[in-house]
Protein backbone atom coordinates (compact mmCIF):
# COMPACT_ATOMS: atom_id res chain seq x y z
CA UNK A 1 0.00 0.00 0.00
CA UNK A 2 1.25 3.57 -0.81
CA UNK A 3 1.63 5.97 2.49
CA UNK A 4 1.54 9.48 1.59
CA UNK A 5 3.11 11.90 3.92
CA UNK A 6 1.37 15.47 4.33
CA UNK A 7 3.24 17.05 6.90
CA UNK A 8 3.53 15.46 10.47
CA UNK A 9 0.13 13.11 9.42
CA UNK A 10 0.07 10.09 7.02
CA UNK A 11 -2.46 8.72 4.45
CA UNK A 12 -3.00 5.43 2.80
CA UNK A 13 -6.04 3.88 1.01
CA UNK A 14 -7.01 0.45 1.77
CA UNK A 15 -9.11 -1.08 -0.46
CA UNK A 16 -12.27 -3.52 -0.26
CA UNK A 17 -13.51 -3.91 -3.83
CA UNK A 18 -12.41 -2.71 -6.94
CA UNK A 19 -13.97 -3.18 -10.67
CA UNK A 20 -16.11 -2.13 -13.89
CA UNK A 21 -19.46 -0.64 -13.08
CA UNK A 22 -22.07 0.95 -14.83
CA UNK A 23 -21.46 2.70 -18.26
CA UNK A 24 -20.99 6.34 -18.14
CA UNK A 25 -24.31 6.66 -20.16
CA UNK A 26 -26.15 4.82 -17.96
CA UNK A 27 -23.93 6.88 -14.77
CA UNK A 28 -24.33 10.50 -15.65
CA UNK A 29 -27.59 11.59 -17.41
CA UNK A 30 -25.90 14.65 -19.13
CA UNK A 31 -23.09 12.65 -20.21
CA UNK A 32 -21.66 13.65 -23.89
CA UNK A 33 -20.11 10.57 -26.10
CA UNK A 34 -18.13 12.84 -27.92
CA UNK A 35 -16.60 14.61 -24.76
CA UNK A 36 -15.80 11.25 -23.27
CA UNK A 37 -14.46 9.97 -25.85
CA UNK A 38 -11.89 13.53 -25.87
CA UNK A 39 -10.03 11.40 -22.49
CA UNK A 40 -10.42 8.22 -23.24
CA UNK A 41 -6.45 8.05 -23.84
CA UNK A 42 -5.52 8.45 -20.41
CA UNK A 43 -8.80 6.67 -18.51
CA UNK A 44 -8.19 2.87 -20.60
CA UNK A 45 -7.31 0.53 -18.41
CA UNK A 46 -7.33 2.29 -15.16
CA UNK A 47 -10.72 3.90 -14.78
CA UNK A 48 -12.31 2.71 -18.08
CA UNK A 49 -12.34 -0.73 -18.69
CA UNK A 50 -11.08 -1.22 -22.44
CA UNK A 51 -13.56 -2.69 -24.83
CA UNK A 52 -16.82 -1.86 -22.96
CA UNK A 53 -16.64 2.00 -22.15
CA UNK A 54 -17.50 0.78 -18.33
CA UNK A 55 -16.02 2.60 -15.39
CA UNK A 56 -13.74 1.36 -13.28
CA UNK A 57 -14.73 1.69 -9.46
CA UNK A 58 -13.04 1.29 -6.22
CA UNK A 59 -14.50 0.92 -2.73
CA UNK A 60 -11.96 2.04 0.09
CA UNK A 61 -11.45 3.94 3.11
CA UNK A 62 -8.98 6.26 4.57
CA UNK A 63 -6.73 5.52 7.02
CA UNK A 64 -5.26 9.18 8.09
CA UNK A 65 -3.26 9.41 11.03
CA UNK A 66 -1.94 12.76 12.67
CA UNK A 67 0.33 12.73 15.31
CA UNK A 68 -2.55 12.23 17.68
CA UNK A 69 -5.44 10.26 16.31
CA UNK A 70 -6.21 7.37 13.89
CA UNK A 71 -9.33 8.43 11.58
CA UNK A 72 -11.10 6.11 9.13
CA UNK A 73 -12.84 7.87 6.31
CA UNK A 74 -15.65 6.17 4.73
CA UNK A 75 -15.97 2.28 5.41
CA UNK A 76 -16.77 0.96 2.86
CA UNK A 77 -20.05 -2.42 2.28
CA UNK A 78 -18.65 -4.43 5.22
CA UNK A 79 -19.32 -8.10 5.12
CA UNK A 80 -22.17 -10.68 5.89
CA UNK A 81 -24.92 -7.75 4.77
CA UNK A 82 -27.98 -8.14 2.39
CA UNK A 83 -27.72 -6.13 -0.35
CA UNK A 84 -29.88 -5.85 -3.74
CA UNK A 85 -26.54 -5.37 -5.57
CA UNK A 86 -24.69 -8.53 -6.47
CA UNK A 87 -21.81 -7.94 -6.12
CA UNK A 88 -22.12 -6.33 -3.03
CA UNK A 89 -24.39 -8.75 -1.37
CA UNK A 90 -23.41 -10.73 1.55
CA UNK A 91 -19.85 -9.98 1.02
CA UNK A 92 -16.67 -11.52 2.95
CA UNK A 93 -13.48 -9.81 2.32
CA UNK A 94 -10.45 -9.46 4.12
CA UNK A 95 -10.81 -5.46 4.82
CA UNK A 96 -10.08 -5.88 8.69
CA UNK A 97 -6.48 -7.52 7.65
CA UNK A 98 -5.93 -5.14 4.87
CA UNK A 99 -6.46 -2.55 7.64
CA UNK A 100 -4.18 -4.63 10.66
CA UNK A 101 -1.70 -4.98 7.93
CA UNK A 102 -1.37 -1.20 7.34
CA UNK A 103 -0.62 -0.79 11.30
CA UNK A 104 -4.31 0.18 11.97
CA UNK A 105 -5.73 -3.01 13.93
CA UNK A 106 -9.66 -2.26 14.83
CA UNK A 107 -9.14 -1.15 18.29
CA UNK A 108 -6.44 1.41 17.30
CA UNK A 109 -9.07 3.74 15.38
CA UNK A 110 -9.75 6.99 17.58
CA UNK A 111 -12.62 8.27 15.19
CA UNK A 112 -14.94 6.95 11.93
CA UNK A 113 -15.96 10.02 9.94
CA UNK A 114 -18.27 9.50 7.18
CA UNK A 115 -18.11 11.71 4.36
CA UNK A 116 -22.32 10.61 3.49
CA UNK A 117 -24.59 7.87 4.64
CA UNK A 118 -25.00 5.43 1.81
CA UNK A 119 -24.42 2.33 1.74
CA UNK A 120 -20.98 2.11 0.40
CA UNK A 121 -19.61 4.49 2.88
CA UNK A 122 -21.02 3.12 6.29
CA UNK A 123 -20.97 -1.01 6.20
CA UNK A 124 -17.60 -1.47 8.29
CA UNK A 125 -19.05 0.86 10.71
CA UNK A 126 -20.62 -2.81 11.84
CA UNK A 127 -19.92 -6.28 12.49
CA UNK A 128 -22.18 -9.49 13.07
CA UNK A 129 -21.70 -10.86 16.19
CA UNK A 130 -23.78 -13.31 17.87
CA UNK A 131 -26.63 -12.79 15.06
CA UNK A 132 -25.97 -8.85 16.24
CA UNK A 133 -24.61 -5.72 14.34
CA UNK A 134 -22.00 -4.29 16.93
CA UNK A 135 -19.62 -1.04 16.56
CA UNK A 136 -16.17 -3.07 14.29
CA UNK A 137 -14.03 -0.53 15.92
CA UNK A 138 -14.86 -0.48 19.80
CA UNK A 139 -12.64 2.43 20.67
CA UNK A 140 -13.99 5.13 18.08
CA UNK A 141 -16.14 7.52 17.61
CA UNK A 142 -18.51 7.75 15.19
CA UNK A 143 -18.92 11.10 13.52
CA UNK A 144 -22.40 11.55 11.18
CA UNK A 145 -22.74 14.89 9.57
CA UNK A 146 -26.02 15.94 11.92
CA UNK A 147 -28.31 17.38 8.88
CA UNK A 148 -27.15 14.22 6.95
CA UNK A 149 -28.16 11.72 9.86
CA UNK A 150 -31.58 13.75 10.22
CA UNK A 151 -32.29 13.44 6.62
CA UNK A 152 -32.33 9.61 6.57
CA UNK A 153 -33.72 9.00 10.16
CA UNK A 154 -37.06 11.12 8.37
CA UNK A 155 -36.51 8.93 5.28
CA UNK A 156 -36.84 5.93 7.91
CA UNK A 157 -40.33 7.18 8.92
CA UNK A 158 -41.58 7.33 5.56
CA UNK A 159 -39.99 4.15 3.82
CA UNK A 160 -39.85 2.01 6.86
CA UNK A 161 -37.54 -0.30 9.09
CA UNK A 162 -34.96 -1.99 6.37
CA UNK A 163 -35.42 0.07 3.82
CA UNK A 164 -33.14 3.10 3.72
CA UNK A 165 -30.10 3.26 1.33
CA UNK A 166 -30.15 -0.70 0.91
CA UNK A 167 -30.73 -1.63 4.65
CA UNK A 168 -27.41 -0.20 5.53
CA UNK A 169 -29.14 2.48 8.38
CA UNK A 170 -30.39 0.05 10.16
CA UNK A 171 -27.60 -2.48 9.98
CA UNK A 172 -24.56 0.15 9.77
CA UNK A 173 -25.91 3.25 11.47
CA UNK A 174 -28.78 3.29 13.94
CA UNK A 175 -26.78 0.31 15.69
CA UNK A 176 -23.92 2.46 16.06
CA UNK A 177 -25.95 5.27 17.73
CA UNK A 178 -28.15 2.64 20.09
CA UNK A 179 -23.79 2.19 20.97
CA UNK A 180 -23.89 5.36 22.28
CA UNK A 181 -20.80 5.88 19.85
CA UNK A 182 -22.07 8.49 17.52
CA UNK A 183 -21.52 12.12 17.64
CA UNK A 184 -23.75 14.25 15.45
CA UNK A 185 -21.32 16.97 13.66
CA UNK A 186 -21.96 20.29 12.14
CA UNK A 187 -19.11 22.00 9.98
CA UNK A 188 -17.26 23.87 13.10
CA UNK A 189 -16.97 20.49 14.58
CA UNK A 190 -12.73 19.74 14.95
CA UNK A 191 -12.37 16.35 15.58
CA UNK A 192 -8.31 16.47 15.56
CA UNK A 193 -5.97 20.01 15.25
CA UNK A 194 -5.11 18.85 11.70
CA UNK A 195 -8.79 17.96 10.29
CA UNK A 196 -11.22 20.25 8.97
CA UNK A 197 -15.41 19.95 7.91
CA UNK A 198 -16.90 21.75 5.14
CA UNK A 199 -20.50 20.96 3.34
CA UNK A 200 -20.81 20.50 -0.22
CA UNK A 201 -24.49 19.18 -0.29
CA UNK A 202 -26.38 17.71 -2.86
CA UNK A 203 -24.83 14.21 -3.99
CA UNK A 204 -27.38 14.17 -0.34
CA UNK A 205 -28.29 16.57 1.53
CA UNK A 206 -25.39 16.61 3.88
CA UNK A 207 -22.39 15.60 1.56
CA UNK A 208 -19.14 16.57 3.59
CA UNK A 209 -15.09 16.76 2.65
CA UNK A 210 -12.91 16.54 5.04
CA UNK A 211 -9.77 18.67 5.22
CA UNK A 212 -6.33 17.26 6.75
CA UNK A 213 -3.83 20.25 6.74
CA UNK A 214 -0.36 20.63 8.23
CA UNK A 215 2.68 22.49 7.46
CA UNK A 216 1.25 24.34 4.81
CA UNK A 217 0.02 21.05 3.06
CA UNK A 218 -3.31 19.87 2.48
CA UNK A 219 -5.65 17.18 1.25
CA UNK A 220 -8.95 16.86 0.79
CA UNK A 221 -11.28 13.38 1.83
CA UNK A 222 -14.49 14.41 -1.09
CA UNK A 223 -16.48 11.19 -0.60
CA UNK A 224 -19.15 10.91 -3.29
CA UNK A 225 -19.30 14.57 -4.59
CA UNK A 226 -17.57 12.65 -7.38
CA UNK A 227 -17.40 9.40 -8.20
CA UNK A 228 -14.70 9.32 -11.54
CA UNK A 229 -12.04 11.38 -12.99
CA UNK A 230 -14.15 12.16 -16.15
CA UNK A 231 -16.39 14.37 -13.09
CA UNK A 232 -12.58 16.76 -12.83
CA UNK A 233 -13.08 17.60 -16.60
CA UNK A 234 -17.01 17.69 -16.48
CA UNK A 235 -18.06 18.92 -13.62
CA UNK A 236 -21.89 19.13 -14.73
CA UNK A 237 -22.19 15.69 -15.23
CA UNK A 238 -23.86 14.42 -11.93
CA UNK A 239 -24.13 10.84 -11.28
CA UNK A 240 -27.92 9.11 -11.23
CA UNK A 241 -27.53 8.81 -7.74
CA UNK A 242 -27.23 12.11 -6.78
CA UNK A 243 -30.21 13.11 -4.24
CA UNK A 244 -30.25 16.88 -5.91
CA UNK A 245 -28.31 16.85 -9.33
CA UNK A 246 -28.03 20.47 -10.11
CA UNK A 247 -26.85 21.27 -6.14
CA UNK A 248 -24.49 18.39 -6.62
CA UNK A 249 -22.84 20.29 -9.49
CA UNK A 250 -22.58 23.23 -7.32
CA UNK A 251 -20.86 21.62 -5.30
CA UNK A 252 -18.62 19.66 -7.13
CA UNK A 253 -17.38 22.90 -8.97
CA UNK A 254 -17.07 24.76 -5.55
CA UNK A 255 -14.77 21.65 -4.26
CA UNK A 256 -12.47 21.93 -7.38
CA UNK A 257 -12.25 25.48 -7.06
CA UNK A 258 -10.95 24.92 -3.16
CA UNK A 259 -8.56 22.84 -3.80
CA UNK A 260 -6.86 24.33 -6.86
CA UNK A 261 -7.02 27.65 -4.56
CA UNK A 262 -5.55 25.48 -1.98
CA UNK A 263 -3.55 23.06 -3.77
CA UNK A 264 -4.87 20.05 -1.80
CA UNK A 265 -3.93 16.71 -2.83
CA UNK A 266 -8.19 15.14 -3.82
CA UNK A 267 -8.53 12.11 -2.15
CA UNK A 268 -11.93 11.02 -3.28
CA UNK A 269 -13.65 7.47 -2.23
CA UNK A 270 -14.09 5.65 -5.60
CA UNK A 271 -11.21 6.58 -7.85
CA UNK A 272 -9.56 3.67 -8.71
CA UNK A 273 -5.70 3.24 -9.59
CA UNK A 274 -3.85 6.29 -9.44
CA UNK A 275 -6.76 7.50 -7.24
CA UNK A 276 -5.21 10.76 -5.86
CA UNK A 277 -4.24 13.93 -7.69
CA UNK A 278 -3.80 17.34 -7.61
CA UNK A 279 -6.53 19.80 -8.96
CA UNK A 280 -5.77 22.30 -11.89
CA UNK A 281 -7.64 24.71 -13.87
CA UNK A 282 -8.08 24.21 -17.49
CA UNK A 283 -10.32 26.90 -19.45
CA UNK A 284 -13.57 26.76 -18.02
CA UNK A 285 -12.93 23.61 -16.25
CA UNK A 286 -10.55 21.50 -14.71
CA UNK A 287 -7.64 18.48 -15.17
CA UNK A 288 -5.77 16.76 -12.80
CA UNK A 289 -2.69 15.56 -12.07
CA UNK A 290 -2.02 12.39 -10.79
CA UNK A 291 -0.29 11.74 -7.59
CA UNK A 292 1.35 8.55 -7.98
CA UNK A 293 3.79 8.56 -4.92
Amino acid sequence: MTVRTLGGATIEKVEEICGPGFKPGRMFPKFDQDAFDAQKHWMVPEHVQEGSDRLIGSVHTWIVKTPRHTILIDTCLGNHKQRHNAGWNNLNTPFLDRLKACGCPAESVDFVMCTHLHVDHVGWNTKLENGRWVPTFPNAKYLFARREYAHWESERKTQGEGKVNDGSFDDSVLPIVEAGKAVMIDKDHQPDPLLTIKDYPGHTPGSIAINLKDQGKQACFSGDIMHHPIQVYHPDWSSQFCWDQSMSAVSRRKLLEDCVESNALLCPAHFPGANAGYVKPEGNSFRIEWDRT
